[in-house]
């Protein structure tokens, strides 16, 4: 790419823009693309230490003072990524469902960043708010690419206009049951993170608020089943985010990356090296 990229990664919480994307974004900012992170939620559903607190003694917490260590959970995550753009629509999750004026604010966002690419769920996502952000992120890209009454007119996909170029949607399982069957996710594209995980790790640490932190072994052991998972072994990689792109690419030629072509090349013991390597012993 001779110019940069804009990237807009989406995640129905918080977390979620970190947790399925920190590495890939991470890799995208540290070679100057710029990357804008967005939730469209506030993420209190998912608030589990106030949750338990809130059971344990039945005393109601400051709703806005949670609201705010959410957002700033997630501003601290993208800053360890480098990525500084973090857009919190603060919108209750509690009952998330399809709404006008939460599709109109991200149709803001898409008008005023042009993303080339757009990074976020699954459309079947089988968490309920993670489907619903996808059905909202699609909607709002067609309205952003249309002249909207009241709004300044920016198109979408770069200086010519039309959609954003291309839509990646995380293949992470949102929840193990039977609805999962129903859609299967074949990745078609995979990202090696092993270069950023550790930025990642850090990242992810920051949301305290459901019970990652640098006390908790929860970021790495998700991170070994995710992150180093089969399409990593697959892929003869040590860590790596799948994702599914929404639109076929066109190219002149039969595609075939230069670092797909580099890892071929590899003997068999750096290939093993690689698929067993473990990074996150500290966290």
């Amino acid at each position: 790419m001779t110019e940069p990229l804009r990237i807009l990664n989406i995640g129905g919480h918080p977390k979620d823009a970190i947790l399925y994307a920190g590495g890939t974004i991470a890799k995208h900012a540290a070679r100057g693309d710029q990357v804008c992170v967005l939730t469209p939620t506030t993420g209190l559903s998912h608030h589990l230490k106030a949750i338990d607190e809130y059971k344990d003694s039945g005393v109601s917490p400051d709703m806005n003072n949670l609201v705010e260590e959410r957002h700033q959970e997630l501003v601290n995550a993208a800053r360890e990524l480098g990525v500084t753009d973090v857009r919190f629509l603060g919108y209750n999750d509690e009952i998330m469902l399809p709404r006008e004026d939460i599709i109109n604010d991200i149709a803001d966002v898409i008008g005023e960043i042009r993303p080339n690419i757009i990074i976020t769920h699954w459309p079947h996502d089988t968490v309920p708010a993670h489907a619903v952000t996808t059905q909202m992120t699609l909607l709002a890209i067609d309205a952003a690419s249309g002249i909207r009454p009241g709004k300044p007119y920016a198109p979408t996909g770069g200086d010519t206009g039309g959609e954003a170029a291309q839509v990646f949607y995380h293949v992470q399982p949102g929840r193990t049951n039977v609805l999962e069957n129903l859609n299967i996710r074949i990745p078609n594209v995979i990202v090696d993170i092993t270069d950023t995980l550790k930025k990642k790790a850090k990242a992810m640490n920051k949301f305290t608020s459901q019970h990652y932190g640098d006390e908790s072994p929860l970021q790495r052991k998700l991170s070994e089943v995710m992150d180093s998972g089969s399409a990593a072994i697959h892929s003869r990689v040590a860590y790596a985010e799948s994702f599914i792109a929404h639109n076929p690419e066109v190219y002149e030629y039969l595609p075939v990356s230069e670092y797909r072509r580099n890892l071929s090349k590899r003997s068999p013991e750096d290939i093993f090296k690689s698929i067993t390597t473990m990074l996150l012993d500290e966290y």
